[in-house]
């Protein structure tokens, strides 16, 4: 009997021992722009995958990962003044969710009130910050506060740790991001197409 219980012990060590070993790497999961859906009156744009840049006639816009939130410069190639209607913006998830957004320069305890539109004159440029209203929440507590979660629903490998959980069911993924802007009394839908990645730390290899 003793026998046994000592396998049995062994056994479920050795199992837990193995699930809890995971693929750790130094690096960073990113995002990278891979399509836009212009408006169908917009003369066909290009896109650059290798710095997320998207270009056509009237805009030219930039995206930067920023972990809980993607960031942006666009600039105004027009020469008219462009509003970029928040209220009907949105994130689309991994999950294929779509979340409303807020931007920089909004309370989180206003997230998820009416937004101003943002002016955007010709020839400027508008840099700002996009993220989910829902990945952002409040926690009670000693040592609560504001946190917001990553896009990628990922962890890192420890408090004092420089690598994260390498997971490829992660990858090859797609995130949306839909933007509409205003000119004059014509509403201009944007809808920017990005796949996830992964950046490993001094190496040029991205996986994806």
């Amino acid at each position: 009997m003793k026998h046994k219980l000592f396998l049995f012990v062994l056994l479920t060590t050795a199992t837990f021992s193995f699930a809890q070993k995971k693929d750790k790497r130094e690096g960073n999961y990113s995002i990278q722009l891979i399509s836009a859906e212009s408006p169908k009156d917009i003369q066909h744009g290009t896109v650059d995958s290798l710095s997320s840049t998207y270009e056509d006639a009237i805009i030219k816009i930039n995206w930067q990962y920023a972990v809980s939130q993607i960031g942006f410069d666009l600039t105004n190639k027009s020469e008219k003044t462009i509003k970029l209607i928040w209220d009907e913006a949105a994130y689309i998830s991994i999950e294929n969710v779509t979340e409303r957004i807020f931007h920089k320069g909004i309370k989180y305890i206003d997230r998820e009130n009416s937004q101003t539109p943002s002016s955007i004159y010709k020839n400027s440029t508008l840099s700002d910050l996009i993220s989910p209203t829902s990945y952002t929440r409040f926690v009670s507590g000693q040592y609560g506060g504001w946190v917001s979660s990553p896009l990628i629903p990922t962890m890192s490998a420890g408090m004092f740790s420089k690598k994260v959980e390498y997971k490829p069911e992660l990858l090859g993924k797609t995130v949306r991001v839909v933007l509409p802007l205003k000119m004059e009394e014509k509403t201009l839908e944007y809808v920017f197409v990005f796949k996830t990645i992964f950046l490993e730390k001094n190496q040029t290899t991205v996986r994806q």
